[in-house]
């Protein structure tokens, strides 16, 4: 339902207990459904969203149904696919990049409510990088499409420099979350990294949503630092990288990269938004709102009936597993395992071998579990300068896990810190 249209905004019960604000936006019922709403939205401040379009789809949706859902946002990123087209046929370039870019905003989210089982998943998907693919070179400077040879995999990766020229410059390395897709990351990140003239680059690593879709053995794994030593080595060798290299690791990225920091120098300066210094701790506070206090015997009944009434927040479960390497899990087996999938990704023993300047981000929104790892994370890091940010509605306008409620002001205060590490 469309309440927030009409009454403001609403307090629907939070689906997932950690990385999620408590607040709903306000358009859906589902607290799930609502924030990937917003997510959606969200890229309306780097043009690849618009606010009609995307409440008149959502006027559309069921969202207990999850092929309404789907329906909706491929029916309008198809309309825009073709109205990019004849933009670039009429040699309309900018209307044709900012068509290409909310196509593939709406591809990806009709993508996101299919599970990896849905015979529409890598379909979607696919159409979302091509839309994105289409438009990189339509940008002044264009982004460059590269593919990074990682192990026996070629992962898709994006470069943009700031200008055609020769002159080298500090290099942000973005590592994007658990289920975000890697076009949707260069919109909210890029822009903001090359306006203040860094070289961006990002890549779908091993576990990363493209790469789970090109290769089903290219999965989260603990070691980052193995993949990341190959993907730093070609960064290195990309034009106009002066060799200062900034990390940025968004909500799983929040573990991603002070992994990689932890093992490898090359890392000059370390961006953590949010900390995930013990990422089995992270998913029981996911699911403490669906396990709750409930007997043994019926919890899984419970379960099941909660994921039911949100399909988007089954697909994501759904995908949690695939993207582990365990796509035949069920909820059922989850829930009885002694030993979770992702048990081994814990860093909070090794944070002291973190000595570059670290920032470290969360909402104070996102959930207890959140708030005391960050908290953990900087305590931890053995960096002489070392910062926290935790972003409220007061003060920022955002208190959402990775500010998702406002990217302009997370990307002010990464930037701004940035800037003071590298003028120095």
């Amino acid at each position: 339902m469309l309440l927030g249209v009409v009454t403001g905004f609403v307090m629907s019960e939070r689906t997932f207990g950690t990385a999620r604000a408590t607040k709903g936006f306000g358009v859906f019922d589902d607290h799930e459904t609502d924030w990937t709403f917003l997510r959606t939205l969200a890229q309306m401040t780097e043009k690849g969203a618009e606010i009609g379009e995307c409440l008149s789809a959502a006027r559309r949706i069921n969202e207990r149904d999850v092929e309404s859902w789907i329906s909706e946002w491929a029916t309008l990123a198809e309309r825009l696919e073709q109205d990019a087209e004849d933009a670039l046929d009429e040699s309309h370039e900018i209307s044709a990049r900012e068509l290409f870019l909310r196509a593939q905003n709406y591809y990806g989210a009709a993508e996101h409510g299919c599970s990896p089982s849905h015979p529409r998943f890598f379909e979607l998907w696919e159409k979302s990088q091509e839309c994105f693919q289409r438009a990189c070179p339509l940008f002044d400077p264009p982004i460059e499409v590269h593919e990074v040879q990682v192990d026996d995999w070629k992962l898709p990766a994006y470069y943009w420099r700031p200008a055609d020229d020769n002159q080298e410059r500090p290099t942000m390395v973005a590592v994007g979350g658990n289920d975000e897709l890697l076009e949707a990351l260069t919109v909210f990140t890029g822009p903001a990294a090359v306006r203040r003239g860094y070289n961006y680059f990002t890549i779908d690593y091993p576990g990363h949503r493209g790469a789970v879709l090109l290769y089903d053995d290219c999965v989260k794994r603990p070691d980052y630092e193995v993949p990341f030593a190959e993907i730093l080595d070609y960064v290195e060798d990309l034009p106009g990288v002066d060799g200062r290299i900034a990390m940025a690791g968004y909500s799983f990225g929040g573990y991603v990269a002070p992994r990689v920091a932890i093992h490898d120098d090359r890392v000059d300066a370390l961006i953590a938004n949010s900390p995930m210094i013990d990422v089995p701790q992270i998913q029981s506070g996911l699911v403490n709102p669906l396990v709750g206090r409930v007997p043994g015997p019926l919890l899984e009944r419970l379960v099941e009936r909660r994921l039911d009434k949100s399909p988007l927040a089954k697909a994501y479960v759904e995908y949690g597993f695939y993207s582990f390497g365990e796509p035949e899990m069920t909820i059922s087996e989850w829930l009885k395992t002694d030993e979770p999938i992702g048990s081994d990704m814990v860093i909070e023993d090794d944070l002291g071998e973190i000595t570059c300047p670290t920032l470290a981000l969360v909402g104070e929104d996102e959930g207890d579990e959140m708030i005391m790892q960050t908290e953990a994370f900087i305590d931890g890091v053995s960096a002489d300068e070392k910062d926290l940010y935790v972003f409220t509605l007061e003060a920022d306008g955002s208190d959402d896990h990775v500010q998702m409620d406002n990217w302009t002001r997370g990307q002010q205060i990464t930037f701004d810190w940035l800037d003071g590490i590298f003028s120095t």
